[in-house]
């Protein structure tokens, strides 16, 4: 296997075929043809046009350029941390991310030729069942893969399924534009309308799982078992009509064996939990799979698969809720204490034959690049490794990393957006002053947890915080009830004027607007603020 790719990299090395005609285009960028250190690679160059004005409208702060490439290289790269491990055929491989001076943000990625899966259907259809059937298990390989490690595509269609050779079908385009649009949008769900599962259309994010992406599957496949899209020429309105209000599922060609009707439909199951994993809709079409059992003959180097009932989110990262309750600082400490670099480490174990740190990684930050870590290690990055409960892989970093690791922003603040509560009461175990941690514009903790609508994380901090949280501003001059009525989350609207009274909505931030100003024409939050307007 390929050595891990390295997570950034740099512009002199890429070169950028503009003059070609685009691979394809989205919202979020363009893809053009690359060239990396003499590899063909695609190259997708991000919209920052596009990027501005949905930060700017799903946060109500005005972002310049400057912060808005920071903000979304640092997304990308959290998300980035774990993608770059993956490795299965039928996923595209993802080699870096680059800040251009003339493009700007550029995701580089496997270059795949064959165009993508909506476009072989619209010249290819009937597919001969010989074809049919590879799509299918390739599909359903390559989603378990990432089921079984984590990750959540979110945006499932055959526009994002890609062709590479031999007709290889490579899922592609999920976990970083995902990110963007989750972090950029405060209240947006993402995805496409036609393939999108009751609770992604009716916006229930905290209900969303891996099941998400299995109506989605079944859309594709009643398509490539000759059916047309899912609700063709339907605007989103009506697809919310069909689905939510009419309990509608897309249609499944009437002429096929009741075998593959039933294995489709079952990816249509209005309760999440009723519908099957990937790999058992291609048992239930009776087609076999060429590959090991869950698709892991080919691992990703640093990724554990995650058990199917854990819970599976949109991130790249690792998905189990966080450390054990039975770890504490003391179990971390004496490895930072006594441990030197080169020496074995009593606390951790690691097999006989791994070999041991002869000196301390030059790298800095959140990953640590050395070919000589202990195979123990599976996480590179500490809030990976702390949102997966990793103990060994936290000891080890600490010990080569130093403590400071903890002082990263990312590991602040990426539990509370991430809605990672065990790993949140650790962080503050370890150390207390991260509650008052600031991050990108000037945000605590407490006001990511009441950005994204998090209630319960906001009842773990004010637990430790107090009212003094409620009143803590941004560099905007923005409360978390500012942030809450943005994001039109009404729950956390409620908790923190219970919290703290009708005080909270004559507060006014830099641009002289209240809260009560910001949930103009937003009847709901309205209705729960007149409760408390003075």
């Amino acid at each position: 296997m390929a050595a891990n790719p390295r997570l950034l990299i740099r512009a002199r090395d890429l070169t950028i075929n503009e003059n070609d005609k685009p691979l394809g285009s989205g919202g979020f960028g363009v893809v053009y043809k690359g060239l990396w250190k003499g590899r063909p690679v695609a190259v997708k160059i991000m919209n920052v046009d596009k990027l501005r004005a949905d930060a700017s409208r799903g946060t109500g702060e005005d972002v310049d350029d400057e912060d808005l490439m920071a903000g979304a290289m640092e997304d990308i790269l959290a998300e980035a941390q774990e993608m770059q491990h993956l490795r299965h055929p039928n996923i595209v491989e993802f080699l870096g991310v680059c800040t251009h001076r003339k493009y700007g943000l550029v995701i580089v990625t496997e270059l795949c030729e064959g165009g993508s899966l909506e476009q072989y259907l619209a010249k290819n259809r009937p597919l001969k069942p010989d074809v049919r059937d590879k799509f299918v298990r390739e599909i359903c390989e390559g989603l378990q893969y990432l089921h079984d490690n984590g990750i959540m595509h979110r945006d499932l269609k055959p526009g994002n399924l890609l062709l590479g050779q031999g007709l290889t079908i490579k899922i592609s385009d999920f976990g970083m534009t995902r990110s963007i649009q989750r972090t950029t949008t405060v209240a947006g769900g993402g995805g496409t309308p036609n393939y999108m599962s009751p609770e992604s259309l009716k916006d229930e994010l905290e209900k969303l799982s891996e099941k998400d992406d299995i109506w989605a599957l079944g859309g594709i496949l009643a398509e490539l078992f000759g059916g047309r899209p899912p609700f063709e020429g339907k605007v989103h309105v009506q697809i919310i009509t069909a689905v939510v209000v009419q309990g509608k599922i897309p249609d499944i060609p009437s002429s096929l064996p009741q075998h593959t009707k039933e294995a489709i439909k079952s990816c249509f199951a209005f309760n999440p939990v009723d519908r099957p994993a990937a790999k058992e809709v291609l048992a239930k079409l009776g087609i076999s799979s060429d590959a090991a059992p869950n698709g892991l003959s080919v691992s990703p180097a640093g990724v554990s698969p995650i058990s199917p009932t854990s819970g599976v989110h949109t991130s790249m990262a690792t998905t189990t809720t966080g450390l054990p309750s039975t770890v504490s600082p003391a179990q971390i400490k004496p490895v930072v204490q006594t441990a030197s670099p080169g020496q074995p480490d009593a606390s951790v174990k690691s097999p006989p034959d791994a070999p041991q740190p002869q000196t301390k990684p030059a790298d800095t930050g959140l990953r640590i690049d050395n070919e000589a870590l202990p195979t123990k290690i599976k996480r590179r990055n500490i809030f990976s490794a702390v949102l997966a409960g990793d103990v060994t892989s936290v000891a080890q970093l600490i010990k080569l990393h130093e403590p400071s690791i903890l002082d990263e922003e990312e590991v602040k603040c990426f539990c509370c957006k991430e809605r990672r509560i065990a790993a949140v009461n650790q962080l503050l175990a370890w150390d207390p002053k991260l509650i008052d941690a600031r991050g990108r514009g000037g945000k605590t903790p407490f006001m990511k947890a009441a950005l994204y609508g998090h209630v319960d994380v906001m009842k773990v901090l004010y637990a430790k915080g107090g009212e003094r949280l409620l009143t803590e501003t941004n560099n905007n001059g923005f409360t978390p009830l500012h942030l809450a009525a943005g994001g039109v989350h009404s729950a956390a609207v409620s908790q923190l004027l219970e919290w703290g009274g009708g005080a909270l909505l004559d507060i006014k931030g830099n641009d002289r607007e209240t809260p009560w100003d910001w949930a103009k024409g937003r009847t709901e939050i309205r209705k729960i603020m007149e409760k408390y307007k003075r």
